[in-house]
């Protein structure tokens, strides 16, 4: 995705499943709000001038004598926000209140007005003069939110300065003086205005205001959504301008709070206060989420204004963003979830639709890189993959098994196999394609047919020819490939799934040493002496009896994949996938007892090959012989670290630090540059070494004069024993193995 979408992201104003859930998310206002200690000072609290660029909050708003155990009087609160009845029509809509300020009137002795600016378009295509889109610009009406900016230029204006932009044009062309707050000011020249400290008291009577008008608006907006939700009477345009008002007003609030709790000048308890009463949960859930579900039901009739209160909130959403940095990422997620309904809406304009994808994908990217462990923006990327099948199952099988994994991707990964594994496959994807989630869909639905063995020799029949046609496309198809088969041998994070908790076993020790793991690991495992109790153990794994039997399944759909990547030798555009496969052996060797789902069928032959081949004279293998991670100085990071990282197998596998200061995607991290190669060569051989001290499955032999790796004589039996032990039939005929070692695609 290029700069221009970056730039359209964050200046421009789904699917059937959008994101219910906030990190920190609270069912209602919180009970306990009266009992805390708003009174609290800080020990160091000092009085300082605040910025100009900070709204005044102590000045131009009554203070507020209620604190949480004194609460405002309703009375106080409405008058203090203002109300407005709307007939009585529908008796569900009485007594909406509307934004506190009342719009246009600087006099108004409520407090100062909140000016206004147009609303940005309802597309961020720019207009080429063609003619007009099939959604005319929707701008809001009287009262609608604006930016912090340009609500602060006017509330921060001193009486002179009021008095001095009254000035007519005709003062100022002709070069008049005026007496501007005790002084004389020529034209486009204004005195600084006069601020005071503001107290910590004052700060927190502030607060206290604030927060008691916010919970009255917001049990207001939940009285309201529910009522209408129930509800199947149509609304008049006035009446759906009156619930957008009034969850502006939501909004306004919320935006005052994080202002004024967010000061500067704030003590810690006052900035504590957000996240301990979950205020931006509150937001999106009550001011945002539950009225856009309300509008999604009653399309096509309320688009229009879906489409204004869309652009309203992702306004807020973008002013917070840059205004209160403390809850970021909780801001970069509402603008996803923004996105993605401004998508899903668009069904006409094919451009347009694309364009919200990119932006949404945008937010959910920079999301996922705050976050790469919270499988719930995965999920959201997984929506954002559609119609692209494989890149679905990616986005959907890792958010299931990253360290928090989202539940929800177990109802919506059904949509995708659903359609597969029910009808004839759609033609528009590569058969292998759908060979290949359908063998998935039958393998997370846990299914004992002959369905996930025809799918899989569907597969990986004619997978060989497959690599050789795509080209350098393969190098992040075949990463989703191998991250999804791991996938499949974790269950897809299934509760009784085994490997899972051995992973989480080995994160807790994953400060270790690595000799005492080696030395522990033999404890373990089975002798070498006896491979056929080996394989005869990796067979039980298959007893319908017991409780990961689909491991089974999913391990020798992994290695038998790998092989066929293997068989490609010298091919570049597989070392993306070798690269993850080996990390995975990797960690999983270094586990308790993980290797026996996997060690009977690895084609350990085939990695001692595919590792020779990388082996050149002007490599520098102190590198890969090092303890350290291989990190080289050209390239770091390889675009397959960004895809994998986050799930539980390898969060012992990166270095502390590893991520930092990491390009994203608009910077260019997936491009493959000269040095990611000599960078993943550099990786595989490390982890072949790392494998090699085992001294179990492969050997490795450093010397001055011959450095190489080999298969052991246990590793070679297994896999003599493992061609009979196979339960995938591939029944078209493979390409054998290319003879020359020479690097393709480079």
């Amino acid at each position: 995705m290029g700069s221009s979408i970056t730039n359209r992201a964050r200046h421009s104003g789904t699917s059937n499943t959008f994101s219910l859930n906030r990190p920190n998310s609270a069912g209602a206002v919180p009970p306990d709000f009266a009992s805390d200690a708003l009174s609290e000072h800080g020990a160091d609290f000092a009085s300082a001038t605040p910025s100009r660029t900070h709204r005044q909050l102590w000045k131009g708003r009554p203070t507020h004598s209620a604190s949480p155990d004194r609460p405002i009087s309703r009375t106080a609160a409405e008058n203090r926000m203002g109300k407005s009845n709307f007939g009585d029509s529908d008796p569900h809509l009485a007594k909406i209140p509307h934004p506190r300020f009342s719009a246009g009137s600087a006099g108004d002795e409520a407090g100062p007005s909140r000016s206004h600016h147009p609303m940005v378009r309802s597309s961020p295509i720019p207009n080429d003069g063609a003619g007009p889109s099939h959604h005319t610009t929707v701008r809001p009406p009287e009262g609608s939110l604006t930016t912090r900016r340009s609500r602060e230029s006017r509330e921060s204006l001193s009486y002179g300065q009021e008095s001095a932009r009254g000035l007519s044009n005709d003062q100022k062309s002709a070069g008049g003086f005026s007496a501007v707050a005790g002084g004389t000011a020529s034209h486009g020249t204004f005195l600084q205005p006069e601020t005071h400290p503001i107290t910590e008291e004052q700060l927190i009577n502030e607060v206290r205001g604030i927060y008691a008008g916010l919970v009255m608006v917001e049990k207001k907006c939940i009285e309201i959504d529910k009522q209408q939700s129930e509800s199947k009477a149509n609304l008049t345009d006035q009446q759906w301008q009156a619930l957008i008002a009034l969850h502006r007003t939501l909004l306004q609030e919320h935006h005052d709070f994080f202002m004024a709790s967010q000061h500067p000048t704030a003590s810690p308890v006052l900035r504590r206060l957000a996240e301990k009463y979950a205020m931006p949960a509150r937001m999106w859930r009550y001011g945002i989420h539950s009225f856009l579900e309300l509008l999604r039901h009653r399309l096509p009739d309320s688009l229009d204004h879906m489409l204004t209160f869309i652009y309203l909130a992702y306004s807020m959403m973008t002013l917070l963003y840059e205004t209160v940095p403390a809850f970021q990422e909780t801001w970069i997620e509402c603008l996803g979830d923004l996105s993605r309904y401004r998508m899903a809406v668009e069904e006409f304009d094919l451009k347009e639709r694309e364009v919200w994808t990119d932006v949404a994908r945008y937010w959910y990217n920079t999301a996922a890189d705050k976050n790469p462990d919270v499988g719930r923006i995965q999920h959201h990327l997984a929506v954002l993959s559609r119609p692209y099948i494989l890149q679905q199952l990616f986005f959907y099988t890792k958010s299931l098994v990253t360290v928090r994994s989202f539940s929800g991707t177990r109802e919506s990964i059904l949509l995708l196999f659903t359609p597969l594994l029910q009808g004839p496959r759609p033609s528009n994807h590569p058969p292998l394609i759908t060979a290949f989630v359908s063998a998935h869909g039958a393998l997370f639905n846990r299914d004992t047919s002959t369905r996930v063995i025809t799918s899989t020799g569907e597969f990986l029949s004619p997978l060989d020819k497959f690599i050789n046609r795509l080209g350098p496309t393969f190098r992040m198809q075949g990463v989703h490939i191998a991250s999804s088969n791991i996938a499949a041998m974790l269950e897809y994070g299934h509760p009784n799934a085994f490997l899972p908790l051995e992973f989480q076993q080995a994160n807790m020790q994953s400060s270790k040493d690595l000799g005492d793991i080696y030395q522990a690991a033999h404890k373990n495992w089975t002798p070498t002496q006896d491979p056929q109790k080996v394989m005869s153990d990796f067979q039980a794994l298959n007893d319908p009896e017991f409780p990961s039997r689909f491991a089974f399944y999913g391990s020798c759909l992994t290695f038998e994949t790998l092989s066929i990547f293997l068989d490609q030798i010298g091919d570049q555009n597989v070392f993306p996938a070798f690269n993850v496969s080996l990390s995975f052996l990797w960690c999983l060797a270094r586990t308790t007892n993980g290797m026996k789902y996997a060690e009977a069928i690895v084609p350990w032959s085939k990695i001692v090959n595919c590792l020779n081949t990388m082996i050149r004279p002007w490599l520098e293998m102190q590198y890969a012989e090092q303890d350290e991670f291989p990190i080289s100085n050209d390239t770091k990071w390889t675009p397959e670290d960004f895809l994998v990282r986050g799930q539980i197998w390898n969060q012992g596998y990166y270095p502390s630090g590893f991520f930092e200061n990491s390009p994203t995607e608009d910077e260019g991290r997936n491009i493959e540059l000269p040095s990611l190669s000599l960078s993943r060569i550099y990786r595989c051989l490390w982890l072949g070494v790392r494998l090699a001290k085992f001294n179990r499955w492969i050997t490795y032999q450093s010397g001055p004069e011959s450095r190489g790796f080999s298969a052991t004589t246990f590793a070679l039996e297994l896999e003599t024993l493992s061609k009979t032990h196979q339960p995938f039939t591939i029944t078209a005929g493979r390409e054998t193995a290319r003879s020359d070692v020479q690097m393709q695609g480079s």
